[in-house]
């Protein structure tokens, strides 16, 4: 069954504008061209698919992985 939700703009960040001036001003914005303006959207989505998603700590658990056995991997051909 699809649900929908709702997904932030990666563009503006939500804002619905960017700014077209420098910073530190920021006083002059346009629309967001992703968005439209609306800073966010309505995706629809099926919450089977979220069981094939990685999380972040499952991406650190790797990571730490590969990093030990590198360094062991070292160590060893420092060894020969």
């Amino acid at each position: 069954m699809k649900q929908k939700r709702k997904v932030e703009c990666p563009e503006c960040e939500g804002k619905g504008a960017i700014p077209i001036c420098p910073e530190p001003r920021y006083d002059e914005w346009e629309e967001c061209p992703v968005c439209e303006g609306h800073g966010s959207w309505l995706e629809e989505y099926d919450p089977q698919d979220d069981k094939y998603l990685i999380d972040d700590e499952y991406l650190e658990t790797m990571k730490r992985d590969i990093e030990d056995t590198l360094i062991e991997q070292v160590r060893k051909e420092r060894i020969i």
